[in-house]
């Protein structure tokens, strides 16, 4: 006898298809925002960060801009690394030669960030762009150090150390 004198929940069977679109719309995406706040932190290691990265697999994916989230991000960026990781994205043979980005390459970042930037709209979009448009798919990170690579698989980072590396 049930206890409570609720209907049962309806089962509602996911076919295949849907279940790997929905899995494929939060798959973790390896962006250079993410890239921006990772370092190595192997044992000895003073000077981890940025971590050189050296694409097998790059995308890029337009997402909707916003303003407001990009605004948000600045104060959490180190934009000279942010320069960087975008010269080594730029390095990567597809990119170079202009296969697979949008109209007009990737965008140029003046060497400093704006000083007005929250009311600069055509500096937002371009950071936009590169920030979380920018996917590394498939490659390594490498400790600028220490030269230890973290391997990146299907857009994720894999940043765990062995025992000895802590």
């Amino acid at each position: 006898k049930r206890a409570s004198s609720r209907p049962p929940l309806p089962v509602r069977r996911i076919e295949p298809a849907t279940r790997v679109l929905a899995l494929r719309a939060h798959v973790p995406a390896m962006r250079l925002l993410t890239h921006n706040l990772l370092q190595c932190n192997k044992k000895g290691v003073t000077n981890g960060f940025p971590l050189i990265i050296r694409p097998a697999e790059m995308k890029y994916e337009e997402s909707p801009y916003n303003k407001d989230f990009t605004t948000a991000m600045v104060p959490k960026l180190q934009y000279d690394a942010l320069l960087q990781a975008l010269q080594w994205v730029r390095e990567y043979p597809p990119f170079a030669r202009g296969e697979g980005l949008p109209a007009g390459g990737l965008p140029e970042l003046p060497p400093a960030l704006p000083a007005s930037y929250e009311s600069d709209e055509g500096f937002l979009q371009k950071l936009h762009l590169v920030l979380f448009d920018i996917h590394l798919v498939e490659g390594v990170l490498a400790c600028p150090e220490s030269g230890r690579e973290f391997p990146v698989n299907g857009r994720i980072p894999n940043m765990l150390l062995n025992e000895d590396e802590v």
